[in-house]
């Protein structure tokens, strides 16, 4: 969990954070389609999941853009050098779900690898969060039983938590097209629309490249 003090002093957003985050504290969110055309087949002809690929290809998106890395400790605004998605997972028998963190690595087969072995671990295990620890996380859940246009979490009292928080939702076939409903919740202190907008074009381009990552 390794990190850097951030200099909000030379920050050409320091204005903005100050103001998001002391006086109009607020948070914002956007809904949009993924196209996930290129990541369907390639997960079928290599065997793989088709959860843990998506949260790997969010998470390679997230740690490539500053803004979604920041965090607040010790009263101190810090970058973490990496961080690791935190995402749900569903118990049919009981109708509730945990949430497990995987620690990120930019390689595919071994984020794969490393989502197994957390899952073999907590396997049986009821508990919301059974993992402690672990800060330098963001937040992924899924709802798999339907497609959505428009998706907001109620956040009351923002906070300083700045991690992004992600909805996923059914995907559904379009023609040629494969598209996957995706939310994305954050904290207006540490980032603008346009901020998202970036995060949001690199998942698109790694979900497009897929096969050359």
């Amino acid at each position: 969990m390794n990190y850097q003090k951030f200099d909000i002093e030379n920050w050409n957003r320091k204005e903005h954070f100050y103001h998001f985050k002391d006086q109009l504290r607020c948070g914002f969110s956007l809904t949009t389609k993924i196209d996930i055309s290129q990541v369907i087949p390639f997960i079928k002809e290599h065997g793989y999941k088709f959860y843990p690929t998506i949260i790997y290809l969010i998470s390679k998106a997230v740690n490539k853009h500053q803004e979604f890395k920041l965090a607040m400790k010790d009263n101190e605004l810090i970058e973490w050098d990496t961080v690791n998605p935190a995402y749900t997972i569903m118990h049919t028998e009981t109708e509730t779900f945990s949430e497990l963190c995987s620690m990120y690595t930019d390689n595919l087969k071994d984020f794969l690898k490393e989502y197994d072995r957390v899952q073999e671990k907590y396997k049986g295990n009821y508990a919301m969060s059974p993992q402690t620890g672990i800060e330098n996380i963001f937040h992924i859940s899924m709802i798999p039983w339907v497609s959505f246009d428009g998706f907001n979490l109620n956040v009351p009292g923002f906070g300083d938590y700045f991690a992004p928080i992600f909805t996923l939702g059914k995907y559904t076939i379009n023609k040629n097209e494969v598209l996957m409903p995706i939310s994305i919740q954050v904290h207006h202190a540490t980032c603008d629309g346009l901020h998202v907008s970036k995060l949001l074009n690199s998942l698109q381009e790694y979900c497009n490249s897929i096969s050359e990552l």
